[in-house]
C-alpha cells in the first residue's frame, strides 16, 4: 500500500501561566470513513482507491490528489494530520482514482463486462474539518446513473451478452454550490454508443454504470446460440444518483423487456416512479429536404406531382418491440444480403440505417389485421411520423402505373397508367432506374415472403444494370389498401429476362407471412 503524508497544521495548545504544558500530540493518519450506497454492493470493497485534496483556509493546496486506499473501514494511506497547526481545511475527494487528478471529465466504458463499479464515478466535499484522530465521516455521492436488469428465464436459454444501445456515455464535471460543489453535465458532442452489460448472475441479472441523460435507447440480447434480439425504449429520463430496473422474460419466441416499477435512489433523495407503461410519441424533427425521428435522420425527395416522400427506408423500432434475424418468428426483421441460395442477415447500424427494418403489417399498423379491419387502415400513420402515413395503392399507382387487380374493389383485370409519373414507355412498365433518378434510395431491401428471407439475388441473367447486381431480387414496400382479409396492396420489385431494369408494380403482400421496406409519404 503506497502512503503519501499529509500534512494540515493544527495548533499546539499551551497551558494557562503557571501550568505545565499539554504533552506535544503525536502525528496522526488522516482517515476517510465513507458513507454511501455502493454501485456494485453495499460499501466500498477493500482495496478500493480514491483521490483526496485537501485545501487550507487560506486558499494553499496542501495535498493534491493523494491516494488512499480502502481497508474495510476507512481510506487511509500516510497522510497524517500535525498537531502544529489548528487551522481547517476543505476535503475533496473522488472514486475511481486517476493519476491525472481529479476529474473534469468522465467517460464510462463503453464494455462493463469486467465489473460495472469501476465507472461508478463518485464524489464527496467536506469544509471547516479540522484535525482529529478520529476518522472523518464524508458522503459520497454518485454522480452518474446506473442501469440493473433481472431475467426471468425459464426457458435456461443461454445467454452470451447484453448490451445498452444508443448512450450517450461522458460527462463534464464543475464546481457549483449548489450542489455539494460538484455538478456533471452531458456531453451533447460525444456520439451514442453501445455499452455491454456487467453479468452479475448468469441469464438473470446485468447493470451497468451510465451517465445521466434523457434518450431513446435499446436493448441488445445475445444468445450462446448466435441469435440476436434487439428492444428499443421510448424516451427515459436518467438522473444523477439513481438506479433504474429493466425486467425482462427469455423465453424460446424472445425476449420482451420493460422499464418499470420504482426507480430508486442510491442515497438521499427518495423515490422516484417513471411514466406510466402507455407508450411516448417519438421525437420528430422537420427540417427543409429531412426529418428526423425517433433519433435517426431520413432524407425527402418532393416529385414534381407535389408528393413528398422518404427518399430511404425507415428504421425505426417501436416501443416493446426486438429485432428478429429469424423470419418465421416475431414482427420486426434486420434487412440482409444475398448470395443468390443463402442470406447473411446484416446487424451492424450501418446496414440498418442504409437499407432500413423490415416489418410485418400487424406492426405497421400496431394492431393484429383481420377480416374486421383489414379494409380500415388504408392511409393510416402506422409507425411513419406525424404527419406522414402508409401509402395507399393509389399514390403508388401514380408512380408506377400497373397495379393487380382489387379483390376489394371488384376488378376483373390488372389496371395500367402509361401517364404514371415514371413509366418507361419503351420498356412498358415503370423500372426501378426511374424512382431511384427521382430520389428514391436503397429499394432493393429484399423481404420476407412465406415467413423466409427472399434469397434470390440480381445477377446479369435477369438484369441489365450492373448497379443493382447483388442486391436481393424481390423487394416489398408497404401499402395499406385492402386487397382482402389476408392482404393489403405492397409495391414490389421484380427482375426478370423480360423485366430487365427490374420492374415495379403493385402486387400482394400476405399478412402474417411478409416483411416489407416502409417508406412514408407526407399526408
Amino acid at each position: 500500500m503506497k502512503r503519501i503524508v499529509l500534512l494540515c497544521a493544527a495548533a499546539m495548545m499551551m497551558a494557562a501561566c503557571g501550568q505545565k504544558p499539554e504533552p506535544e500530540r503525536l502525528p496522526t493518519d488522516l482517515r476517510i470513513e465513507p458513507v454511501i450506497t455502493r454501485a456494485t454492493e453495499v460499501d466500498f470493497e477493500t482495496g478500493d482507491r480514491i483521490g483526496l485534496t485537501v485545501t487550507k483556509d487560506d486558499g494553499s493546496v496542501y495535498a493534491d490528489n493523494s491516494l488512499l486506499t480502502y481497508d474495510g473501514t476507512a481510506f487511509s494511506g500516510d497522510l497524517k494530520w500535525y498537531s502544529g497547526d489548528d487551522g481547517a481545511c476543505s476535503l475533496k475527494a473522488f472514486y475511481p482514482y486517476a493519476q491525472t487528478g481529479f476529474p473534469t471529465s468522465f467517460k464510462v466504458a463503453t464494455d462493463q463486462r469486467g465489473g460495472a463499479g469501476e465507472n461508478d464515478l463518485m464524489i464527496s466535499t467536506k469544509r471547516k474539518v479540522k484535525p482529529q484522530e478520529e476518522p472523518v465521516t464524508m458522503v459520497f455521492r454518485h454522480m452518474l446513473s446506473r442501469i440493473v436488469m433481472t431475467l426471468d428465464n425459464p426457458s435456461g436459454i443461454e445467454l452470451e451478452s447484453i448490451t445498452l444501445k444508443g448512450l450517450r456515455t461522458s460527462v463534464y464535471i464543475s464546481e457549483d454550490a449548489d450542489c455539494d460543489g460538484i455538478v456533471t453535465y452531458i456531453n451533447e458532442e460525444d456520439p451514442k454508443a453501445d455499452i455491454i452489460m456487467e453479468e452479475v448472475t448468469p441469464g438473470l441479472s446485468y447493470r451497468a454504470i451510465v451517465v445521466p441523460q434523457t434518450m431513446a435507447f435499446g436493448v441488445s440480447v445475445k444468445t450462446r446460440g448466435g441469435a440476436s434480439l434487439v428492444q428499443a425504449f421510448t424516451e427515459v429520463t436518467m438522473k444523477p444518483g439513481y438506479s433504474y430496473t429493466i425486467t425482462g422474460k427469455v423465453t424460446a419466441e424472445g425476449i420482451a423487456f420493460k422499464l418499470s416499477g420504482e426507480i430508486s435512489a442510491w442515497e438521499d433523495g427518495g423515490p422516484i416512479t417513471p411514466d406510466d407503461d402507455e407508450p411516448s410519441e417519438p421525437e420528430y424533427e422537420e427540417h427543409d429536404g429531412w426529418f428526423s425521428y425517433a433519433g435517426l435522420r431520413y432524407d425527402t425527395v418532393t416529385l414534381s406531382n407535389g408528393q413528398v416522400w422518404m427518399a430511404t427506408p425507415l428504421a425505426y423500432l417501436p416501443a416493446g418491440k426486438t429485432i428478429s434475424d429469424n423470419p418465421s418468428s416475431g414482427g420486426v426483421w434486420y434487412p440482409y444480403s444475398t448470395d443468390g441460395t443463402a442470406v447473411t442477415v446484416l446487424k451492424d447500424e450501418e446496414s440498418i440505417a442504409k437499407w432500413g427494418l423490415l416489418y410485418s403489417y400487424d406492426t405497421i399498423f400496431g394492431t393484429a389485421i383481420g377480416e374486421d379491419n383489414y379494409d380500415k387502415l388504408e392511409g393510416a400513420r402506422g409507425i411513419c411520423p406525424p404527419g406522414w402515413h402508409i401509402p395507399t395503392r393509389a399514390e403508388w399507382f401514380t408512380l408506377c402505373g400497373y397495379s393487380n387487380a382489387s379483390k376489394y374493389l371488384g376488378e376483373s383485370g390488372a389496371q395500367t397508367d402509361a401517364k404514371a409519373l415514371f413509366w418507361d414507355q419503351d420498356a412498358g412498365y415503370a423500372p426501378v432506374g426511374a424512382f431511384v433518378a427521382a430520389g428514391f434510395r436503397n429499394l432493393l431491401t429484399g423481404c420476407i415472403a412465406n415467413n423466409a428471407y427472399s434469397a434470390l439475388m440480381i445477377d446479369s441473367g435477369v438484369c441489365s444494370v450492373e448497379d443493382f447486381y447483388g442486391r436481393p431480387r424481390m423487394a416489398y414496400i408497404a401499402g395499406s389498401s385492402p386487397n382482402s382479409p389476408t392482404q393489403l396492396f405492397a409495391l414490389m420489385t421484380t427482375f426478370t429476362s423480360t423485366n430487365h431494369l427490374g420492374k415495379v408494380s403493385l402486387g400482394f403482400a400476405t399478412l402474417g407471412k411478409t416483411g416489407l421496406q416502409v417508406r412514408c409519404i407526407k399526408d
